[in-house]
């Protein structure tokens, strides 16, 4: 009776988690069902992708040269231009600029902010004519702000406020990230810039030149001027000692206009982005522009302007129809397999098709919670699981000795090192794959360890006990 209790508990326990893996859990939130359970996120040849095309940018000036091709200074009408035989024409300021190398840096400098923005789903191609550049991304909430980092130039400066005169630029960046302050009212995000070492030197002499004049140090000097020198020097004294000021720009946009209390010599520059905030959903949105910011630092700056010259959304080419035919020909074949095991083992396989069950829907909830992208490589990996977990299954079925069951067990080693080095590729698919399939042979031996094999012995056990107190009566 025990064991008929610990068959029944068991399956019972397969039957929940399969309703989970499968169906999901649905509670109710604002007079509607949600599903609780993580959804599968979609990888770009299942769901479609944007497309975004990027071209240097045309900055067009007119020039007019005279017959020996010399270029007249004059300006000119249209009619003096003819008259006098002379040829007008449409030149790109940055003809110099739209070199093969410069198209190759850009393209590097792209790949680095995609990888800091932690987006592996890509592909990206390079016209060498014309160097235009096409990317293919995946469609979620952050695509625009993603495409906006992707072609911004990335200038950073920092430069006398009155003259204009660069201080500081991008070529002093050593590394940029995000850092938070607790403060009384909340969480700061601040993005924090640190400089080389030839930069730290530069940012303490800034620091040190454009430092605050303290309002009671100008008035003494004042009055000492005016004691010893007269009224007319006061004056000129009284210009020379107005505050300077530094201007500090990311991508032309002014972030402040400051002077320096005390000279910086930790060579680290910290901006606050928003202010401080207890609210998550805002202290997020500050995290995404200061790692917007550090994005566009850490991975140096375009060679030239870029525009975007096509934006569009393609959708995938196997559509949900599609999908949802080949889930039933996997469902309709596992059926099938499984109607084979309890027609040939009876109660055995009835059991087993019970476990199989259960390992289908528990591969399923890790392949959401493990963040796995949904691509044809993960659904051809968890078509391979499934079929070497059934192989398994016959195994115990067929009562095979412990050494051979182990045996069989090892040679999943192989697969197993395989799946991990496709984790690591670069392509979705293949990665997508490989991940699926390291779940899927953990969980296959794992799962029929704990659960699989003690259903079947416990069964077994209890036959025999059956088969004793028949004899004994």
């Amino acid at each position: 009776m025990k064991k008929a209790i610990k068959i029944l508990t068991i399956i019972l326990t397969i039957v929940l988690v399969g309703m989970v893996g499968f169906l999901g859990i649905y509670v109710q939130k604002q007079n509607r069902m949600e599903n609780i359970v993580k959804d599968y996120d979609y990888a770009m040849d299942l769901k479609g992708a944007r497309i975004i095309a990027i071209k240097p940018e045309e900055d067009k000036e007119t020039i007019i040269k005279d017959a020996q091709g010399n270029e007249i200074e004059e300006d000119l009408t249209d009619e003096e231009i003819q008259e006098k035989g002379y040829t007008k024409e449409e030149v790109d300021k940055n003809a110099e600029k739209l070199t093969l190398e410069n198209f190759k840096k850009t393209k590097e400098i792209m790949i680095k902010r995609l990888e800091q923005l932690e987006l592996n789903d890509y592909n990206i191609a390079l016209d060498e004519q014309t160097g235009e550049i096409k990317i293919e991304i995946e469609e979620n909430n952050s695509t625009n702000s993603i495409i906006s980092d992707l072609y911004t130039t990335g200038n950073f400066e920092i430069s006398d406020s009155e003259t204009e005169e660069v201080l500081l630029d991008n070529q002093y960046i050593k590394e940029a990230k995000i850092g938070y302050i607790s403060e009384t009212n909340g969480t700061s995000v601040c993005l924090q810039i640190e400089l080389n070492s030839e930069g730290k030197a530069k940012l303490e002499e800034i620091t040190n030149t454009y430092k605050t004049i303290e309002e009671s140090e100008e008035s003494e000097e004042s009055e000492e001027e005016n004691t010893t020198e007269g009224t007319s020097e006061t004056s000129e004294t009284s210009e020379e000692s107005k505050q300077k000021e530094i201007t500090m720009k990311i991508n032309d946009q002014t972030i402040m206009t400051t002077s320096f209390d005390e000279p910086i010599r930790t060579g680290t520059l910290q901006l606050t982005v928003g202010s401080a905030s207890s609210d998550v959903k805002t202290i997020n949105e500050y995290s995404e522009k200061a790692l917007s910011y550090a994005t566009i630092l850490n991975n140096g700056k375009l060679p030239m302007d870029y525009e975007i010259s096509g934006n569009e959304f393609i959708y995938s080419e196997i559509t949900n129809q599609k999908i949802l035919y080949v889930m039933l020909g996997i469902a309709v074949i596992s059926a099938l397999a499984l109607i084979y095991l309890i027609i040939k083992y009876k109660l055995h396989g009835l059991l087993a098709s019970f476990s199989f069950i259960g390992f289908a829907s528990i591969l399923l909830l890790l392949i959401r919670y493990a963040n796995v992208a949904i691509s044809l490589g993960t659904v051809f990996a968890g078509v391979i699981a499934l079929a070497v977990d059934y192989l398994i299954l016959i195994k115990i079925l067929k009562k095979k000795e412990k050494s051979e069951f182990v045996t069989f067990f090892f040679k999943t080693i192989p697969i197993t090192i395989c799946s991990i080095i496709f984790c690591f590729m670069d392509w979705i698919p293949i990665a997508s794959f490989g991940m699926t399939l390291f779940w899927g042979v953990i969980l296959m031996l794992v799962y029929n360890y704990l659960v699989t094999a003690p259903l079947l012995s416990i069964l077994e056990e209890k036959n025999r006990e059956d088969m004793k107190n028949e004899k004994n009566k």
